[in-house]
């Protein structure tokens, strides 16, 4: 049994002329939706298309240190680091007087420091400890020469002015004994008796005196009052006994004021102090800072208390 045909739909029936609906859109950097994504992904370090953060490479720590260290004052460890502004201010301030080329080294050595773009240093970690070893012999170096540089600076100076000046004779030493002479005789006698302390009793004596602006063996010492009064005392235990010091004996101007005690070396004959027994004797020189002219000598006792004085009028 055979079917009629029948002739195929109109195309402009329902459903027909309309184009197919196309897939969704793939992603970035995708041939087709769902497939594998082969473009380029950006990294946090990444710039924009896919170029380097910055671009080259961190500077040295190494070489920054070093510079800072050695060439800090000039400027020459901003100039590597590509700072180039600070780098001249601080050539033309001479390291900021010191002190900014003092905080940047710190700043280097404590892993602060930045290249231009803000970037850290490289090889900071590994070298951080032998930098900081070198950094500190260096300065305890530096310290040594500075002290030793000083002192033989001074010690030029001081024998640069003892060449200039006319050296003065001192007196006669502890070890000689001769009389009193008339240009340094006391007022009233050459030697009196003293009670130092209840029962002790000394003789002190004037042997010599002398008046000078500079003590030979002791250059540095430089009068305020005008010059110095150098006696040759001798002190004698009459009875029991007594203690003998340069501490006893006080030195005024012809004002009133009192000199200022010097202390001598033994090399120049000064007064031993120490206890001296009955019938014994010691001998030295005493000096003070005074003023020239007239001079009252004051010996104390055992306490501190006037004893004796007397007049003297140096020669010199």
């Amino acid at each position: 049994m055979s079917y009629p045909s029948y002739p195929p739909a109109p195309e402009n029936g329902p459903g027909a002329g309309v184009p197919p609906v196309p897939n969704a859109p793939a992603p970035y950097g995708s041939r087709y939706q769902g497939g594998p994504n082969t473009g380029y992904q950006p990294t946090p370090d990444s710039g924009p298309y896919g170029t380097p953060a910055g671009g080259g490479t961190s500077k040295s720590f190494v070489v920054t240190w070093i510079l800072s260290l050695l060439l800090g004052g000039l400027g020459v460890d901003r100039f590597y680091l590509g700072k180039i502004g600070t780098g001249i201010a601080k050539l033309l301030t001479a390291g900021g007087f010191g002190i900014w080329s003092i905080v940047d080294l710190i700043i280097t050595l404590t892993g602060n420091a930045r290249d231009k773009q803000g970037r850290p240093l490289a090889g900071y970690p590994e070298n951080k400890k032998k930098a900081w070893i070198i950094t500190i012999v260096v300065w305890l170096a530096g310290l040594i020469i500075g002290i030793i540089s000083a002192v033989l600076s001074l010690t030029l100076f001081a024998a640069a002015v003892q060449g200039q000046k006319t050296p003065v004779p001192v007196p006669p030493s502890a070890s000689q004994e001769a009389p009193l002479p008339s240009s340094g005789a006391a007022s009233d006698a050459n030697s009196f008796t003293v009670t130092v302390s209840s029962g002790d009793t000394v003789k002190v004596g004037i042997v010599d005196s002398l008046y000078t602006e500079e003590i030979l063996d002791m250059p540095y010492l430089e009068p305020a009052n005008g010059g110095f009064l150098l006696m040759e005392v001798s002190w004698q235990t009459a009875t029991g006994t007594s203690f003998a010091t340069a501490t006893n004996f006080e030195a005024y101007d012809a004002d009133g004021k009192e000199g200022e005690l010097l202390f001598l070396t033994e090399s120049m004959g000064s007064f031993p102090p120490g206890n001296v027994a009955a019938g014994q004797s010691v001998q030295g020189i005493i000096g003070f800072d005074i003023k020239k002219g007239p001079t009252t000598i004051v010996v104390n006792d055992l306490y501190g208390e006037k004893a004796a004085s007397f007049t003297l009028t140096p020669a010199g």
